[in-house]
């Protein structure tokens, strides 16, 4: 018995229609006529003749795991060119770094001079300090038979230089301050935003592909997927780590995974209505897509903090 007759047989002895199939898989009543009839060509892609059969399978109790495996001889082969197109963009990856090392340098210059500004500001401050406190016990008996003496004389200057002193240090202080904030200021502007930058777009079968850098991540890397329209989705990290696999549609928007940590992941796709794809903050800019379109995205890790260390 073929694959299609067997969903079939399945889903009549579970007295569901097409329709009722239809509402609880999302895919388009011809297209599992087209399954049950083992009418493959109808499909709008390979991708989609496996990735439907396994939504039919689970909507009729049939474990669609082992039913792909009894009849894989029955399916047309789908190209998975996961592990070629993550060699590509790691070689990408390699020629564009020996001339993006320099600028990398040249831009880390400016904050080791304000370093080391701040640095010499700060032992000026203490050494005129010092020199204020009196290092020399007769010096300091000296001034203090000389600030006796003006007292004697002329109370009201002796109260002069002291406030003279107070005002010197309270100035240096507020300086010192001034030089922290401006640090502080400087590195927050140095913190570099997560970017998406397009190594390479090409097209493998029915599939586009797009080879993508995320540069300058941060500490949290999660992908928010929105839509209103129904989507087959994949997000896969890695080359076989399945996060996601199935319909997505507007019931399930938005739909959030947490990549924190990952060097490499995938973002696989089809329909042509719209879909907002958002992957550490940026939004990802999609392609115009035909309706026997899929769309797959590798994206790459890449920090260039972490580099430069």
């Amino acid at each position: 018995m073929e694959i299609g007759e067997r969903l079939k047989e399945a889903r009549e002895a579970k007295n569901l229609s097409l329709e009722e199939i239809q509402q609880m898989t999302k895919i388009q009543t011809r297209y599992l006529q087209a399954i049950e009839k083992g009418n493959f060509s109808v499909m709008p892609g390979n991708f989609y003749v496996r990735a439907f059969i396994k939504e039919y399978a689970t909507a009729v109790d049939l474990d669609p795991d082992v039913l792909m495996e009894e009849h894989k001889g029955e399916l047309p082969a789908t190209s998975d060119e996961s592990a070629v197109q993550y060699t590509r963009v790691q070689r990408s990856r390699k020629e564009s770094s020996a001339s993006t090392k320099s600028p990398a340098v040249l831009s880390f210059l400016p904050t080791v001079i304000v370093v080391l500004l701040v640095i010499g500001i700060l032992f000026t401050v203490w050494y005129l300090y010092q020199q204020s406190q009196g290092d020399d016990p007769s010096q300091s008996n000296q001034q203090n038979e000389e600030q006796d003496e003006v007292y004697v004389g002329d109370p009201d200057s002796s109260e002069t230089e002291e406030n003279d002193d107070s005002g010197n240090n309270d100035a240096a202080e507020e300086q010192t301050e001034e030089e922290t904030q401006q640090e502080d200021s400087t590195n927050e502007e140095e913190q570099a935003e997560p970017e998406l930058n397009v190594v390479d777009q090409g097209t493998q079968g029915n599939d586009q592909v797009t080879n993508i850098e995320l540069v300058n991540p941060g500490e949290d890397i999660v992908v928010e997927v929105a839509s209103e329209s129904d989507h087959w989705l994949e997000i896969t990290e890695g080359e076989d780590n399945d996060l996601y696999s199935g319909m997505f549609g507007e019931s399930e928007s938005p739909l959030e995974e947490d990549l924190s940590g990952a060097d490499q992941f995938m973002i696989r796709f089809g329909n042509p209505e719209p879909i907002e794809i958002t992957i550490a903050g940026v939004p990802l800019e999609i392609p115009e897509m035909s309706s026997n379109t899929v769309q797959r995205v590798f994206v790459e890790v890449v920090d260039e903090t972490e580099q430069q260390e």
